[in-house]
């Protein structure tokens, strides 16, 4: 008997579940992402689901954010995947219930649910049967989540899964069996209500609107220090630039936000409220909270482009890490990118700014980000509580002063 279906609109393809987890901060010196067994586990539980499901036409097994490509608009492709989605599977662990990140996802698809039920023929959509919770990592027992109670009832007949929680289950080869048993239940519970009610595809709120998250008073700040399109730099086209530096796009039309944007949704994946900014005007927030600096090397070829970088490296506090990028694939500038951010490096070093990085690709930067940002916050959590208040006489320039003063300094060859 074919499933009955509620209204809808198609945004995207659909999924039989998708996985929610909180993302983990990298150890320092990682370069990736560090939830590596959620990934894991999701082709395990993909292959368990694949094998129970009916194949139905368009229909992929499950979604995990990690397959968004860079580049995209990770909060459209979310709410397209939230809203696709037959089945909403929560990995809950103490980090789970810190990240309004991933908490918002799963609000985002509870209110598509209250949509599609309100809406639905009998019988009605049940949504308790579609979000299938797991416990991923053990919750200490003094924090009262009353949504741990459905992810304990996948396992109360196997100890060492209330215990140790599931990633310890996919990680161990000790608890193999165990294991298999729990993600052939999963699978079930996956499948299962997809055989009594097809969720048609249906608008999912976007996180945005979802979101306990505020960046009233942030707690992480993204810089972006380069070019204006009204005042190009020498060569170089105006169309990767906007009115607001923070409005940069190096990758042109290879990314649908501005780069700043992703870095701050991979603090907001981490916990961290986030405001995005002009350099000249981060001042006052990079004083007081970790930060990232996004640095365009072009900038070197405006008139007074040198003597503003260097000032802006003398005005960097310790905790604010810095990232040159550059294109390089495109055709027509990428050597002298290349040549630039080789220049703009050593401008940084020498100005005893040794902590500078170079990407030149979409997927570099995002593969990068989520370790700045972590070198970011230990180096505010070394620095940032003893840092000397800063007398008249020896307080670092001006960020706002250091970048606007140099550009309006009288045209005059760049040492380099």
């Amino acid at each position: 008997m074919m499933p009955r279906t509620a209204a809808g609109t198609a945004p995207t393809r659909e999924t039989y579940f998708f996985l929610s987890y909180a993302h983990s901060a990298p150890v320092q010196s990682a370069r990736t992402d560090t939830d590596i067994w959620v990934g894991r586990f999701f082709a395990d539980l993909s292959g368990e689901v694949g094998r129970l499901a009916a194949p139905r036409p368009g229909v992929e097994i499950g979604f995990i954010d990690q397959h968004i490509p860079p580049g995209a608009d990770v909060k459209a492709a979310l709410a397209g995947a939230l809203g696709a989605a037959q089945v909403f599977v929560p990995l809950y662990s103490p980090g789970y219930f810190n990240r309004p990140w991933a908490l918002g996802e799963q609000e985002s698809f509870l209110a598509r649910l209250g949509t599609v039920a309100d809406a639905a023929p009998v019988p009605p959509v049940v949504p308790a049967e579609h979000v299938v919770p797991v416990l991923w990592i053990p919750v200490p027992s003094w924090d009262n989540h009353p949504e741990l109670g459905s992810a304990l009832d996948l396992g109360r007949d196997v100890p060492a899964y209330a215990e140790n929680g599931m990633r310890a289950l996919c990680m161990l080869g000790a608890y193999r069996e165990q294991y298999q048993l729990l993600l052939r239940r999963l699978a079930r519970r996956i499948v299962e209500p997809t055989r009594r009610f097809w969720l048609r595809p249906s608008r999912a709120p976007d996180l945005d609107e979802v979101s306990r998250q505020t960046s009233a008073d942030p707690a992480f700040v993204v810089a972006v220090l380069a070019p204006t399109w009204d005042q190009p730099p020498k060569g170089r086209e105006a169309s990767s630039y906007a009115d607001r530096s923070r409005l940069w796009r190096p990758f042109g039309a290879r990314q649908e936000l501005p780069l700043a944007d992703y870095a701050a949704s991979t603090a907001e994946r981490l916990g961290l409220p986030v405001r995005t900014t002009d350099f000249a005007d981060a001042e006052d927030l990079l004083e007081v909270r970790p930060g990232l600096v996004l640095i365009d090397p072009w900038i070197t070829e405006r008139p007074g482009g040198v003597a503003a970088l260097r000032a802006a490296a003398r005005a960097l506090p310790p905790w604010a890490v810095p990232l040159l990028v550059t294109d390089a694939d495109d055709p027509r500038d990428a050597q002298r990118g290349a040549d630039l951010a080789r220049l703009a490096l050593g401008v940084l070093q020498d100005s005893g700014v040794t902590r500078a990085r170079w990407v030149g690709r979409m997927d570099e930067f995002a593969g990068l980000i989520p370790a700045l940002v972590t070198e970011a916050r230990r180096l505010y959590l070394k620095h940032g509580a003893v840092f000397p208040a800063a007398v008249p006489s020896t307080r670092p320039p001006s960020l706002r002063t250091s970048v606007s003063s140099s550009f309006e300094a009288p045209e005059m060859p760049d040492e380099q």
